[in-house]
């Protein structure tokens, strides 16, 4: 398995555009409240990882016990996105068909959430709480009554995913996670983020030793979204 290509189908720089079309088919197609409520779903949690992720990286607030660092922002874009965008694209008159697109959703959002496992770029509490988190944001939008849906999303839809095969991946993935690095380092007024396996000395010294001693074994790459 591909895993980087995987892991790709949670970049932020592949997904937030999405979630820009979301909310602009749904104003296209008059669900104006629908598409306040996506809007706000998933502004509100987006802010919610970056602020985990600055108070790390700036200030080195996280938990050493459960190795967290900051929402895993793949998994949290994943689970909040896919499972959406594909719901989208079945038909009103099949309600059954919408229910197996969007656990199709559902089922890619796990996949990306492993794939971050995988590449060891998050902890299993970071992947877990992401997903949880988007999920937050998808599940409460597919169960409202009044969605627009059917076969022009569908089309609209498959070329946006389309795009996966021409853009330059190696390029996107891991954009976003320099710029917050470069806002937490700016905001903290540090020369360097915080990596993992350092700690705030505002923690408690008994955590952070247990956290220091605890995980001191647990390698992962710089690079994480």
């Amino acid at each position: 398995m591909n895993w980087q290509l995987v892991s790709f189908l949670g970049e932020s720089a592949f997904l937030i555009p999405c979630a820009v079309f979301l909310y602009g088919w749904l104003r296209w197609r008059g669900a104006t409240d629908v598409a306040s409520h996506w809007l706000f779903a998933f502004s509100a949690t987006a802010l919610l990882v970056l602020i985990s992720k600055l108070a790390f990286m700036g200030w080195g607030i996280g938990s050493a016990r459960m190795n967290f660092t900051g929402f895993s922002g793949h998994a949290m874009m994943a689970a909040s996105i896919l499972p959406v965008l594909l719901y989208l694209t079945s038909p009103t008159s099949r309600p059954n068909v919408g229910v197996l697109a969007a656990l199709a959703g559902v089922l890619a959002a796990l996949a990306v959430g492993v794939s971050r496992l995988m590449l060891g770029a998050h902890s299993m509490s970071e992947v877990a709480s992401g997903l949880a988190l988007g999920f937050c944001v998808s599940m409460p939008f597919i169960m409202r009554r009044g969605v627009p849906r059917g076969a022009m999303t569908m089309v609209l839809v498959s070329a946006a995913l389309a795009t996966v095969m021409i853009l330059p991946v190696g390029r996107m993935a891991g954009v976003t996670h320099v710029w917050v690095q470069q806002l937490a380092t700016f905001l903290s007024g540090r020369d360097r983020p915080y990596e993992r396996g350092e700690w705030s000395s505002l923690l408690p010294c008994r955590a952070c030793t247990t956290g220091t001693s605890a995980h001191a074994t647990f390698a992962m790459p710089h690079r994480s979204e």
